[in-house]
C-alpha cells in the first residue's frame, strides 16, 4: 500500500465510516484538527499531531492532549482556517516522509462556506505531486491538472463529475465514459461535466491545460 496521511477535521464524520477507513488504509501520519479531536478521542485513535484554535473542542478533551509534544495551538483570531493550517503541516510532513497522498475526513458538513474553502485548499499540494482528497460518506473530491485514469472497479461511486477549478480547461477529452468528449473546452460556470459515468473498465481523462475538480459520488 502507498503511504498516506490522514487529516481528521471538524465536519461530519460517521464513526463506522472512520473505522472502516482506518481498517482498509495504511496510514503513516494522523492529524486531528480542532473538534476532529472529539471523534479521534472517542474511538481511541492515536493521533500524531493536533492542530487548531480549539474553540470547538470541549475543554475536558483538550486538557487530555494539551501536553502532547506535537500540539499546535493557534489564536482564534487568525487569517487561516484550522483545516488550512493542518494541510500546511501535512504538506511539510509529506515532503519530509515521502508521502504522496493526503485524505481529509470531516471536510464536509452543514457549512457550505467551509466546504467551498476546503475544496479550494486542495490546490495547495498539486505542485508538489501530492494528491489531496476530501472524503465523506457519499463523495470523494480532488483536483487534477494533467491526464489521469479512473478504474471503474476502484471508483468511489457510480458518478463522476468534472468541474472547472481554473477559468478554463482546454482540450478536455473523455474516453470510456457514457458521455465522451473530444477536445472540448470547459469554462467555469458551465455544468457540462456533471454526473457522468464510466462504462468501460477504465475512464480516461485528458486535458491540455487547466485544473479540474473531480468528484466521485454515490447516489
Amino acid at each position: 500500500m502507498n503511504k498516506k496521511l490522514l487529516i481528521i477535521t471538524g465536519g461530519k464524520i460517521d464513526e463506522d465510516d472512520l473505522k472502516d477507513y482506518l481498517s482498509t488504509n495504511k496510514i503513516d501520519v494522523i492529524i486531528a484538527v480542532d473538534s476532529g479531536l472529539i471523534i479521534a478521542d472517542q474511538l481511541g485513535i492515536n493521533v500524531d499531531h493536533i492542530v487548531g484554535d480549539f474553540d470547538s473542542t470541549p475543554i475536558k478533551i483538550f486538557n487530555k492532549y494539551k501536553d502532547m509534544p506535537n500540539i499546535h495551538v493557534y489564536s482564534p483570531i487568525k487569517d487561516e482556517s484550522d483545516t488550512e493550517l493542518a494541510l500546511d503541516l501535512a504538506k511539510d510532513l509529506c515532503l519530509v516522509k515521502g508521502i504522496k497522498q493526503i485524505d481529509i475526513l470531516g471536510g464536509t458538513g452543514n457549512r457550505i462556506d467551509h466546504l467551498l474553502a476546503n475544496i479550494s485548499l486542495l490546490s495547495k499540494t498539486i505542485d508538489d505531486d501530492i494528491s489531496t482528497c476530501i472524503i465523506d460518506k457519499k463523495n470523494k473530491i480532488y483536483i487534477k491538472n494533467s491526464n489521469f485514469t479512473i478504474q471503474k472497479c476502484k471508483q468511489y461511486g457510480d458518478f463522476i463529475s468534472l468541474i472547472p477549478f481554473s477559468d478554463n480547461v482546454y482540450k478536455l477529452s473523455l474516453k470510456g465514459f457514457k458521455y465522451e468528449l473530444q477536445n472540448k473546452t470547459l469554462t467555469k460556470g458551465n455544468s457540462l461535466g456533471i454526473s457522468n459515468e464510466i462504462i468501460e473498465d477504465e475512464g480516461f481523462v485528458e486535458l491540455e491545460k487547466g485544473i479540474l475538480i473531480v468528484i466521485e459520488s454515490k447516489d
